[in-house]
């Protein structure tokens, strides 16, 4: 199986913040060949940073909590947060500055809905797209916060419509997109899934490097039955690919990080007939996976990348229509919080770190990533 995630794309902020420097090396090259050259000084520390969403025994959000009110434990040792803000939909938020007296004001979280044409039945297809659009034209067409959406029909995550907060003009979009698409050619038997698996994963990898450089927090609706993760097929992974599966599995996790992006999975399955047996394992890979011979392709699962990313999984449901499902992820949207702490670099990169973040009062539930894989 080829790589997933190749990690030469994993730790792409560092590279953005190396080429300034590239560029002032080029100014003098006879000034650098005079001087001897000086060994590099690695940090002692990363700084991590993640949003979190806070709620009440009711599942109300929680707002108007303070820095104090919050513990990190990074694999159970307690760590000091150097920055903390609440975050909201639709407008920037006003954070106090350490260089200047001015607030300066952080961007909206917005929101992605991808729709996956090429993991979902085709008899699902045009519900899925209605659905959608009947999500965005509620309340009138007006949203709380920049909406895109992008369809997946084996060529990447293609932009369709938007980002906008005026829905009636998203879903006007979304239908012309959809009428320029050519359909994604679903075929049967295991090397057709293993392949679509690959584009999936490829897909996923890239997009998550597309929301990398849009600022803010992102939440993401990934809408789709999920990539094949070959559950049952009585197959067993092999040294190399579960090397493939682990590095897959820590740059999706630093990607997502990096990219303040957090992950839903829904099925838009509404009926029993076409709920489908992934869905129902993906709490078995669940786990931390430390080493990369523990790896299997189930911990790079939609869901599970969802549920470790502080997202939700939200399965097949006969009570709830997809629409209103959509309606209940968006409520996630406004009032949460962004904190960062920063962390002892490891001798190796790669190294799994649990993250607890707790409130100090009682009843509430804090929802983040379930931990971090250190960096070199």
């Amino acid at each position: 199986m080829p790589p997933i995630f190749p990690k030469s794309n994993r730790y792409t902020s560092t590279l953005i913040l190396a080429l300034p420097l590239l560029a002032l090396l080029a100014i003098a090259p006879a000034a650098r060949a005079q001087q001897q050259p000086q060994p590099v000084k690695k940090p002692a520390f990363h700084l991590i940073a993640t949003d979190l969403i806070v709620t009440d025994a009711q599942g109300h959000r929680v707002t108007n909590l303070q820095k104090q009110d919050f513990t990190i434990l990074d694999n159970g040792v307690q760590r000091p947060i150097l920055a903390f803000f609440p975050t909201a939909a639709g407008q920037a938020t006003q954070v106090a500055s350490a260089s200047a007296n001015a607030p300066k004001p952080q961007p909206p979280t917005t929101v992605s809905i991808v729709i996956d044409n090429v993991n979902t039945p085709d008899i699902l297809l045009a519900y899925v797209r209605q659905a959608v659009e009947k999500f965005l034209h509620l309340n009138n067409g007006a949203l709380i916060t920049p909406v895109a959406v992008y369809l997946f029909n084996g060529h990447g995550a293609v932009l369709a419509a938007g980002p906008s907060t005026d829905g009636n003009k998203l879903a006007a979009q979304l239908e012309q997109s959809e009428a320029s698409q050519r359909p994604f050619l679903k075929l049967e038997g295991f090397y057709n899934l293993t392949d679509r698996m690959q584009l999936s994963l490829d897909t996923f990898g890239s997009f998550v490097a597309q929301q990398s450089t849009i600022p803010g927090h992102k939440m993401v609706f990934w809408i789709g039955r999920g990539w094949p993760m070959m559950i049952g097929t009585e197959t067993w992974s092999s040294k190399k690919e579960a090397t493939a599966y682990f590095n897959g599995l820590t740059a999706a996790w630093a990607g997502m990080r990096h990219a303040r992006m957090t992950l839903y999975a829904i099925d838009p399955s509404r009926t029993p007939d076409f709920r489908t047996v992934d869905w129902e394992k993906y709490v078995d890979y669940l786990n931390p996976v430390k080493r990369p011979q523990d790896a299997d392709v189930g911990n790079i699962s939609v869901e599970v990348l969802a549920k470790n990313s502080g997202g939700l999984v939200l399965p097949f449901s006969g009570e709830t229509s997809l629409s209103e499902t959509i309606a209940r992820c968006m409520h996630d949207v406004n009032k949460n919080y962004f904190l960062a702490f920063a962390t002892p670099v490891d001798p190796q990169p790669d190294q799994y770190h649990s993250l607890t973040i707790t409130v100090d009062k009682p009843g509430l539930t804090v929802r983040t990533r379930a931990g971090f894989y250190s960096e070199p």
